[in-house]
């Protein structure tokens, strides 16, 4: 869980860099080892996500309460 906006930053940061290595898996894959490949990456990915938009979805961040 992300608690304040540094750890977003480091979220924001493991998304970005988990697009970069399915976009470079593509162009060296085939279509089927892709899909095969890509499938726990695409769920840590939405993990990651969802996470961010938690955060993002506070009213008030957890740092500024404490």
């Amino acid at each position: 869980m992300i608690v304040n906006d540094q750890q977003l930053q480091i979220a924001q940061a493991g998304v970005a860099n988990l697009q970069c290595v399915l976009l470079a898996a593509r162009k060296v894959h085939s279509p089927h080892e892709y899909r095969l490949m890509a499938a726990p990456i695409l769920l840590e990915l939405q993990q990651r996500e969802q996470e961010i938009l938690a955060y993002l979805s506070q009213t008030e961040p957890e740092a500024v309460r404490s």
